[in-house]
């Protein structure tokens, strides 16, 4: 006799439920493709601390602007580097004196007392003590250079705090990806055992039970890779309206265009895959706890 199709085989069977189903589904895929965006663009906190702690190289007096002007760009084709800001003793002054109004007097006695300055800011995939170093050692041997100002004994606190704050939020994305997992787990098992006497039907007229489930874990599979790409996109539309429209999301996440760099491509490409592979372990596991045996 004609049996429904393996892969599709719940979809046969059970259409109702599995609409419901995979409405739940793409609901949890579209939070866990939102917070996967935002943690993979921003690193946890590192895209916003990138954009707040800066080193700061001041120069000797008598560096001409053209000398300060060249030594950013140089300082901003290093790996580690984002960006390299020069400013002239004038525009140090102009930005001092806005801060502590009243200075003008002193000027006028003796002249400009600060020096122009270089403002570094990293690169938030390289915002470690490697990276602060790398930048650092490339300025200490310059003759421009006066004094560099990083943090001193505060970085490595900082950097510590880092780590412990992106390991938390990282940590925290892994616990809501166990939670859906075994919901997943516990939709396939219901499921599965609502449609044991069907799966019976079909094993007793021939279909072998190991074909039955690995149609069934394929089935998952694909959906779960439909749903997340569908869910990815919604997530990648909302996160560039909102990066588009907030300066802060801006600033502390970036935006989705970014995950076309190519450092980002096998994360992304694993997330795509992963619910797919869970959904289809997802079933196996179902099948078995209500059939009480391993496929045939």
């Amino acid at each position: 006799m004609s049996v429904p199709l393996p892969l599709w085989i719940d979809w046969k069977l059970a259409g109702m439920r599995m609409r419901r189903e995979s409405a739940l589904r793409f609901v949890a895929l579209l939070l866990l493709s939102f917070l996967f965006l935002v943690l993979l663009l921003s690193g946890g906190t590192n895209r916003y601390l990138s954009g707040q702690w800066t080193i700061t190289a001041l120069l000797r007096s008598g560096v001409s602007d053209e000398e300060g002007e060249g030594l950013a760009r140089k300082i901003v084709a290093l790996p580690s580097a984002l960006g390299a800001a020069y400013r002239s003793p004038q525009q140090a002054w102009e930005e001092f004196s806005a801060q502590v109004p009243g200075l003008e007097l002193l000027r006028s006695g003796g002249g400009n007392p600060l020096p122009g300055y270089v403002e570094i800011t990293l690169r938030h995939d390289r915002l470690s003590e490697a990276g602060m170093e790398e930048v650092l050692a490339a300025l200490r041997p310059l003759p421009q250079v006066e004094r560099l100002l990083s943090g001193g004994e505060a970085m490595p606190r900082l950097f510590r705090w880092k780590r412990i704050a992106n390991g938390v939020l990282w940590g925290g994305f892994g616990f809501l990806v166990l939670l859906f997992f075994v919901g997943f787990v516990l939709q396939e098992r219901a499921r599965a055992a609502a449609l044991a006497s069907d799966f019976a039907f079909l094993r007793e007229r021939g279909t072998p039970g190991g074909r039955i489930a690995a149609g069934r874990a394929a089935g998952a599979a694909l959906a779960a890779f439909l749903l997340t790409l569908a869910a990815g996109g919604l997530a990648a539309a909302s996160l560039h309206l909102l990066s588009g429209r907030f300066r802060a999301v801006r600033l502390g996440v970036g935006s989705p265009e970014d995950a076309a760099e190519p450092a980002y491509l096998l994360p992304v490409a694993l997330f795509l895959l992963a619910p797919a592979a869970l959904a289809a372990a997802a079933s196996f596991i179902g099948w078995r706890a209500s059939d009480g045996s391993p496929p045939e």
